[in-house]
């Protein structure tokens, strides 16, 4: 099947960024992404995603030590790449791109089967519920700063919690997707962003 013996050795010894250690790990991020969809996080398991992958499932564990940091880097990095920080020098502007880009990555397969899986009854999974956690905190200090620049530009109070307004634009996107199964516009979208806007503009 093309699997990588004893871990093909050298895959991380002076390896150069774009050479075979990277598209081992794109490999391993992709075969996870699908096999979450199909399978969801509970079903799913590390020789699953070897088998996927064609790679020897130490190559697996060498980089993460359990399936919870596995699915973690996966979903981080997909939406690093799929959901960037804008910089437009416009609160509005920024916030509707955000917008924007978290319904697109709603819209696919793969992160639609990883985001149920963090929705899912896994409260026993102590390791789950940590990697939940650290993912929603990561992305959340991200996006943090388009607050940040927006309350320097004097667009949003000085006292805005940016947690608390990302929450309030983001969070009715997964309901209306996830939850509701309804598809998410452009006029929603921009209705969102006024909302959230307007509850944190500065008083005159």
């Amino acid at each position: 099947m093309g699997r990588d013996s004893d871990d093909a050795g050298t895959e991380t010894k002076n390896v150069r960024p774009g050479g075979r250690a990277a598209a081992v790990v794109a490999a391993i991020h992709h075969a996870t992404l699908e096999l979450l969809d199909e399978l969801g996080y509970d079903q799913m398991e590390i020789p699953n995603i070897a088998e996927r992958a064609q790679v020897n499932k130490t190559s697996i564990y060498r980089r993460w030590p359990n399936k919870a940091e596995l699915v973690l880097d996966a979903l981080l990095t997909r939406t690093s790449v799929n959901v960037p920080l804008h910089d437009t020098g416009c609160v509005r502007d920024d916030l509707r791109l955000l917008l924007r880009d978290i319904a697109g990555q709603l819209a696919t397969r793969s992160v639609r089967g990883l985001l149920m899986a963090f929705m899912g009854s896994n409260l026993d999974d102590l390791s789950f519920q940590s990697t939940r956690r650290r993912f929603w905190d990561e992305r959340y200090h991200a996006s943090g700063k388009l607050v940040e620049r927006a309350v320097a530009r004097g667009e949003l109070r000085a006292e805005t919690d940016a947690r608390l307004f990302l929450e309030l634009a983001c969070s009715p996107l997964y309901v209306r997707s996830l939850i509701a199964g309804e598809a998410i516009s452009d006029e929603y979208i921009g209705t969102l962003a006024e909302l959230a806007i307007s509850a944190f503009s500065p008083t005159c």
